[in-house]
């Protein structure tokens, strides 16, 4: 009889939800609901917990309400066998919410479903316009408004038990663990890194880019770009604004140029007459140019335009000797005018201005003008970022921060793969505003450390829970 009435209590559970993020918009609540429709699912078992059967309209909306709504207690579901984990989950916190005898109010799930409308932006009033909410919801989520108020119930209840058990975990704090977080925070760091599937492969171009440049390497970058600038205007290659401006937008932020510079004209107008020496126009055709180039440059790595007959251009410096000499007699060898390729007035002027916008000569320059898409630059953040969302290792993240910009580090693990690393931009923390903001820090570290104390709960619970799933 008591295992009857289990059955029945849990049932009533889920007649009842907790607070989400919204409805998904990956939501694809049709197949759940034709599945509860097309039979009487009330006395069928999916499985158990504690040695608790669960019901199979329990297990089907649960299984709804993961995939339409985020909550702040499980990740998104990226295929089936996560989608059924958290299924579970979801089913074993309503019964402990119910154990606890957790509920949600009227004027709660009223909030709630006022905040997920104004996400949505509908253009009705939902508590006076009954008729337009109820073909809302079937619309969006295709089924009854009252049990889109039960799922909102349910994901109300689950957010109580969740504010409930982090609120019953008291950590301590050590002024150490206080004082490494904002280390964390402050010190900030900018880098360009390159990822690699495997270790031996980012070794290998670490090592490359280590090797000393030879001498003369930046006059015979611009010499092939030069070659290239030619080769894509008679191959009619166009340049691409989106390019362009990714360029100009790369170029003021490693300058650290703040201002918006799409808006503030003015402003971007005389930095670049004061930085780069020529007018913007000047600027921005040069840097058509070189996204020509570069556009080039990928399509013949990639395979898709046909390499540059080297034996032409190779004639030319061999009879000219040098790159200087030869450089200046291209314009008049091909025939071609300097408003078509990008030419200089000298090679010194070249250097000059490759100088100022950056384009650096070398292995990672050369890969990076190859195939751009494998080289990532995480932003101007925080290590507490870099360590936790992109997985850098901690004693790494602290290494790179002693180095100066421009200097590379080896080869280590990110969240994929490995990577290798050049540092752009470096700001140390002050450790005097730790004085200033302890008490933050301390709350904030505890905070943490309740969170950390809730997963370490709920894997308690499932592993005390011993789940037993029947339905395939």
């Amino acid at each position: 009889m008591r295992r009857k009435i289990l059955c029945f209590c849990i049932v009533s559970l889920f007649i009842s939800l907790s607070v989400c993020a919204g409805v998904s918009q990956n939501a694809d609540t049709r197949s759940f609901v034709n599945k509860a429709e097309e039979r009487d699912v009330s006395s069928e078992i999916a499985g158990e917990f504690f040695g608790i059967p669960v019901p199979l309209g329990n297990y089907y909306f649960a299984k709804r309400v993961v995939e339409t709504f985020n909550a702040p207690w499980r990740s998104v579901p990226k295929n089936k066998k996560e989608l059924e984990d958290l299924t579970w989950q979801e089913l074993l916190l309503s019964y402990e919410a119910y154990r606890r005898d957790i509920k949600a109010m009227d004027v709660e799930i009223n909030s709630y479903i006022d905040k997920i409308l104004r996400q949505e932006k509908v253009s009705f009033n939902w508590r006076t316009d009954k008729k337009a909410f109820k073909k809302w919801v079937k619309d969006k989520l295709k089924e009854p408004v009252e049990l889109f108020r039960n799922q909102v119930a349910h994901l109300i209840k689950l957010n109580k038990l969740r504010e409930q058990v982090i609120d019953s975990i008291e950590p301590d704090v050590t002024e150490k663990e206080a004082y490494q977080k904002f280390l964390d925070e402050y010190n900030t760091l900018s880098v360009e890194l390159i990822q690699f599937d495997n270790l031996k492969e980012a070794q290998s171009f670490y090592g490359q880019i280590m090797r000393p440049l030879p001498e003369g390497a930046l006059d015979k970058l611009i010499w092939d770009d030069l070659v290239l600038s030619y080769e894509a205007y008679k191959r009619k290659i166009k340049s691409d604004e989106k390019i362009v401006k990714g360029t100009i937008a790369e170029l003021l932020w490693d300058n650290n140029v703040r201002f918006n510079w799409k808006k503030n004209k003015k402003a971007l107008k005389e930095w670049i007459k004061d930085n780069m020496g020529v007018s913007e126009d000047v600027f921005r055709k040069r840097i058509s140019f070189i996204s020509k180039i570069d556009k080039l440059r990928q399509d013949i790595y990639a395979g898709n335009e046909p390499a540059v007959d080297e034996n032409i251009y190779g004639n030319i410096l061999k009879k000219y000797k040098t790159i200087k000499r030869a450089y200046m007699k291209f314009p008049r060898i091909f025939r071609v005018s300097s408003n078509k390729v990008l030419v200089f007035k000298s090679l010194k002027d070249a250097e000059d201005f490759y100088r100022k916008v950056r384009r650096e000569a070398g292995p990672w320059g050369d890969k990076k003008r190859e195939d751009p898409k494998q080289f990532r630059r995480p932003g101007f953040v925080a290590l507490d970022f870099l360590i936790h969302m992109w997985k850098f290792k901690r004693d790494d993240a602290y290494n790179m921060l002693k180095l100066e910009s421009g200097d590379y580090y080896h080869p280590a693990p990110i969240y994929k793969g490995y990577a290798v690393f050049k540092i752009l931009n470096i700001r140390r923390a002050d450790p005097r505003e730790f004085e200033k903001r302890k008490q933050y820090y301390f709350k904030r570290v505890g905070m943490i450390k309740k969170y950390e104390g809730f997963k370490r709960w709920l894997k308690d619970l499932r592993e005390k829970a011993d789940i037993k799933i029947y339905i395939k």
